[in-house]
């Protein structure tokens, strides 16, 4: 257990598939409510921290340490149940934490599709929603859970530029209502400057940080001028580094 501000600590770690090593001596501390973007290079090992972070890839050598347990995990494919309806499918996660409260999951489900603008899909099933609405039932249901670490594996990389936007939107009205440590992989650097409070950019293989870059304002004082002037900057950064 970690104490302080440190929430997730990830020390000399290293990982293999097969004969490709994709982390090396990997150190990194992800903060108490921090809001992390993880960027680079397809095949980098983004997925690979995010999925070591949830336990669901162990360590070949090096330690994980993490605050809490209680996670929420959105996939960039929204894998929904397609038996279940909207609220079926937010309910999910809250099974093995009440298991007898069915009418309290229910309303739990009930609020978070509202949050997120489903508000009448309730009794929808996947197969009749379009690819944004299935990505908001997903975040739904992992902030159900009220996660100390939510954790976001490219989760807009399949919408438009309009869809996108509104998923930021309702990602942040989330993160306002029900703060959390979030660490999100992304190729979208508009999306890491619009959200995180910090930025990691990794290359080489196996992966290193070249860059890590602090936002300094909040989100919501970001407007499209901030978003590009940021972004120009570390383009600037990233191409001194040669990358």
């Amino acid at each position: 257990m970690l104490g302080g501000d440190r929430t997730i600590k990830m020390e000399h770690v290293s990982k293999s598939f097969g004969g490709l090593q994709v982390l090396n001596d990997f150190s990194y501390t992800f903060g108490q409510g921090e809001f992390v973007c993880i960027c680079g290079p397809s095949g980098i090992g983004k997925t690979t921290i995010l999925q070591l972070i949830a336990g669901l890839q162990q360590p070949d050598a090096g330690q994980m340490e993490r605050a809490s347990h209680n996670i929420g995990y959105v996939f960039q494919e929204p894998r929904l149940i397609p038996w279940c309806s909207v609220l079926e499918n937010i309910e999910t996660g809250l099974h093995h934490i009440m298991p007898e409260a069915k009418s309290e999951r229910r309303h739990i489900a009930a609020e978070m599709a509202y949050r997120v603008g489903l508000e009448g899909f309730q009794d929808y099933f996947p197969a009749q929603l379009s690819g944004g609405m299935k990505q908001r039932v997903s975040l739904a249901r992992a902030f159900a859970v009220e996660p100390d670490i939510l954790l976001l594996d490219e989760p807009f990389s399949s919408l438009n530029i309009e869809l996108r936007e509104a998923m930021c939107g309702h990602l942040l009205q989330l993160l306002a209502l029900k703060p959390c440590t979030t660490m999100m992989v992304t190729h979208t650097l508009e999306d890491a400057v619009r959200l995180a409070d910090r930025m990691i950019y990794l290359h080489d293989r196996p992966c290193q940080i070249t860059l890590e870059y602090r936002m300094d304002k909040p989100p919501p004082e970001r407007d499209m001028q901030y978003i590009f002037e940021q972004m120009q900057d570390i383009g600037e950064r990233l191409k001194l580094d040669k990358i």
